[in-house]
């Protein structure tokens, strides 16, 4: 049987993963006009940086005998290398976007829609689909409505072993993600009002990349999850203040989008 506080923790995931972007979304439409497209732009550059670019590159490397080296002799250069790789390929979806998808709507409100767009689609694509399954077949589990074979013991013993907490961990986690795409978003249209657009894509991918990599790296000491959560909401509080500094200089209401 999977554990009450097991099945809990799903529910907080599928809520963090699912139902609160899907919610946030719907409310980012009702309150300002078109902001669907500026969602729908930051979901593109994400599924286009990650899913068409960078994951099928890793895919290539990940079949060499000498990156599989590297990797394993290397976790530290490694950890680098995929943090670079990260940042420069989800920087640049951002920065082609703002200039020839968004041009001169490029306003806290559009920066705001697309940052969003972009932590969504990364947490359905990668948390909020797989959550639903996962409580989905702990469910089926506890009311022995799943067929019995080997598929069923092993989805059996990866709910069981698994402790509660990093259920509710990752429902955070999403969270924390989503705010971090949001200020990163923000701060390279920042730099892009300001005619700074070299210093605000290189300001925004050394930012992504020193994220990523410190948690990969604090991930690498296998300590607690908490331990990765904490340090990822404490990038995110920085983030989110740079944010909230450049919405002050902005006399615009929150949700205005310029036409």
């Amino acid at each position: 049987m999977v554990s009450t506080l097991t099945i809990i923790g799903l529910c907080f995931t599928v809520l963090c993963s699912l139902f609160l972007p899907i919610g946030a979304w719907i409310f980012l439409v009702k309150k300002a006009k078109n902001m669907s497209r500026y969602i729908l732009l930051g979901m593109f550059g994400f599924f286009i940086a990650q899913i068409i670019l960078r994951t099928p590159i890793l895919m290539i490397l990940g079949s060499e005998q000498w990156f599989a080296d590297f990797a394993n002799t290397y976790p530290i250069f490694y950890a680098l290398f995929l943090s670079l790789l990260t940042a420069l390929f989800e920087t640049a979806s951002r920065y082609i976007i703002y200039k020839y998808a968004i041009k001169e709507d490029i306003v806290f409100s559009t920066a705001l829609g697309t940052g969003f767009g972009h932590g969504a689609c990364e947490t359905l694509a990668y948390v909020g689909i797989t959550s639903v399954v996962n409580l989905s077949v702990a469910i089926m589990i506890n009311t022995n409505n799943l067929a019995k074979s080997e598929s069923y013991e092993a989805m059996k013993e990866t709910l069981v072993s698994v402790s509660a907490s990093n259920y509710f961990a990752a429902g955070a986690e999403r969270l924390i993600v989503m705010l971090i795409h949001i200020g990163l978003s923000v701060i390279l249209a920042y730099f892009i009002q300001k005619n700074m657009s070299l210093t605000g894509f290189g300001v925004c991918m050394t930012v992504h990349c020193i994220y990523d990599f410190t948690v990969k790296l604090i991930s690498q000491l296998n300590v607690s999850v908490w331990i990765t959560i904490i340090a990822m909401a404490i990038f995110a509080v920085m983030i989110t203040a740079f944010t909230v500094y450049v919405k002050k200089q902005e006399k615009e209401p929150l949700l205005q989008i310029k036409k």
